[in-house]
This record gives structure tokens, sequence and C-alpha cells, in this order.
């Protein structure tokens, strides 16, 4: 008899893993993959659906990048929850008795994530997210960063229609936008890269890239003010160590919403979770962050 390969060892895996968990804590797949998702680990529910059915239907195939995606995930779901591990002798999961062992029970995403309450948990989210997220703008649009590079760099570096437009679109309407980046020039900027660049290597040129990206900055600013718009676009920077990303619509009314993304040392700052709600279904929240962001611009300087 013939060894199974790679491909369908990880097939085992998965499937064995998915029966235990059916079975132990009556998981469906849509679950399962609300777990995988929390672990970093996303897959469909068509591809785990697909991997669990045992029918030879080629068009079902699942590609082996996804096969090992779910695989990994699986793995380490079995190890948190169940305190297992799969054997490739016998095509099975068997006790890990690690000691002192207790569960962890892995949060399911689809139960965290809600229209008053989401968690990106992979980091920065996507040009269409930012641009669908501003569009119902009334009022005001604020955006608090560490430089601003990836901001400056979407009206550059994109069609203009990604995003460009966008602002154009609100400007017109007469809604204001706000951005907000440390000061190179400032105490906190060398002490705050210094610190960073020793995990990061990417930090140790900040300084100096930060003023390349006010001076882009300063020429967008000039360029909107000659188009003589409704709403104002201004860049300020502050001189205060940063604690966290802010994004927010509409902060001072009602229909307020905002994403956050507080800084992790040692980490990219877009691969930082996000965090986004509203202030009608998370009132609390949202006035702490909305009143420690004021205090945070509080003597900002136009640029």
């Amino acid at each position: 008899m013939e060894n199974p390969s790679l491909d369908d060892q990880l097939t085992i895996l998965v499937r064995s893993g998915f029966v235990h968990l059916q079975a132990t804590a009556l998981y469906t797949q849509n679950s399962i993959v609300a777990k995988l998702k929390y672990l970093g680990y996303e897959v469909s529910t068509a591809t785990l659906s697909n991997l669990l059915s045992n029918k030879a239907d080629p068009s079902r195939k699942v590609g082996p990048k996804a096969l090992k995606k779910a695989a990994k995930g699986i793995e380490l779901l079995m190890q948190h929850e169940l305190d297992m591990q799969f054997s490739p002798e016998a095509a099975n999961y068997t006790p890990l008795h690690t000691p002192d062992w207790t569960p962890f029970r892995v949060p399911d995403t689809s139960k965290l994530n809600s229209p008053d309450f989401s968690i990106h948990a992979n980091g920065r989210v996507s040009i269409e997210h930012k641009t669908t997220f501003m569009g119902s703008a009334n009022k005001e649009v604020a955006e608090l960063g560490v430089r601003l590079n990836a901001f400056a760099g979407y009206f550059t570096s994109q069609n203009e229609q990604a995003y460009k437009a966008h602002i154009i679109k609100l400007l017109q309407r007469g809604v204001d936008f706000k951005g907000y980046l440390m000061d190179p020039a400032s105490e906190a900027a060398g002490m705050y890269f210094k610190d960073r660049s020793q995990h990061l290597s990417s930090e140790q040129e900040a300084l100096f890239e930060t003023g390349l990206v006010i001076r882009r900055l300063k020429s967008l600013c000039a360029e909107f003010e000659q188009m003589k718009l409704k709403g104002k676009f201004e860049i300020y920077t502050y001189k205060h160590l940063p604690f966290s990303l802010v994004y927010v619509v509409d902060g001072a009314l009602p229909t307020g919403k905002m994403m956050v993304s507080p800084y992790l040392y040692g980490v990219r700052r877009a691969n930082c979770p996000v965090l986004e709600f509203t202030k009608a279904n998370q009132p609390v929240l949202f006035r702490k962050y909305w009143e420690s962001m004021q205090y945070f611009i509080e003597g900002a300087q136009k640029i």
C-alpha cells in the first residue's frame, strides 16, 4: 500500500480535527471557519466544505495554499481547545497531555463582528473599506496617525478614482478633512522612533521620511485650496508620543463612527488590529477615544 501524499495527509488532518471538534463541542463548519479566522488562518466556508467532502469531484479540489492554511489552523485549534495533536502514523489526533493545561476557547469571530463592533485582526483595512466608511460623512473626517505615510501614498501611488476622488467629493459637499501626524522635529518623535527601531529596522529612517511626507501633504493642501471647495483639507503636526491610530467620521455628531488601532510594540503599525464601532452602539468606548483624541490634538500646529 502506497504512503499517502502530503495533500492527502493534510486533508485527513483537517477531516479528523473536524470530527473531534464537532463531537466534543458541537461546532458547525461556519463556527470553525470563524475560529480559524481569529487564529489568523482565514479560509472560506466553501473551502472547508470541499475538504470535508468525500466526493471525487475535480472541480471541488482545494489548492495547496488553502489546504496548508486550513491544516495549520485546525491543528492549532485542536491544541488550544482539546490539547491534542495529529499523528500521521495513527492518521488521527492523539492527546498531548500537556502539564497544567487549561483549555482556551478560541473566540468565534462571527459573533464578535456585528454592525456595531468589528475587529480587523490582520490590521489596516483596505482603501475600499476606508472610502466606504467615510462616504457617509456630514461634517468632518479626521485621521490621527504617526507619519500618515500610507495616507499620503493613496494620493500618489493609486489611481485617482481609488481614493483622491472620494476626498474631493467630500470636500465638494462641505465636509472638512483633518489629518494629524507627529512633528519629526519634536523631542517625542526622536524618542519614539529610536525606541521602535530597536525591533523594527524600517523605523530607522522614519524622521527623514516623515519630513518628506509633510512636504507631499503641504503640496496636496495647496492643491485643494486652489480648487476652492466647500470643505477644508487641513494637516496638523503634534508633539506627543503616539498611542493609536484614530480614524473618525462625524465625531461630534450622534451619527459618529470610528476606527482605532492601538499601537503594539515591535509590530508594524499597519499590522496592528483595528477596532471599528459607532457612537450609537458603543457610546462609552467612543467617548473615551474621542475625549483622548481631543486632548491629544490640543495645540497641534497646521502645516
